[in-house]
């Protein structure tokens, strides 16, 4: 039994030195790439990004009617 798992330890290290390379250190042609980072305001949709990237001098955003949301204080509140 002590031969068998002795056997299986020294098959397992050589097959992982032959997946490696056996360390020539040749460099590989493997390339990272890391993605670029996302805009902080896109989560909230392409216009508050367009409106957030916006000059502080140009003109304001003209207001839609789904921006606006009428707020009733009399209402009994939403269930969590």
């Amino acid at each position: 039994m002590k031969k068998l798992i002795t056997l299986s330890l020294l098959s397992g290290i050589a097959l992982s030195l032959a997946a490696c390379g056996g360390g020539s250190g040749g460099g590989g042609s493997t390339v990272v790439v890391t993605p670029p980072a996302p805009e902080p305001n896109a989560k909230y949709g392409a216009a508050f990004a367009a409106a957030a990237k916006a000059d502080a001098n140009s003109e304001p955003a003209s207001v839609s009617a789904g921006d606006v949301v009428a707020v009733d204080p009399s209402a009994e509140p939403a269930p969590l």
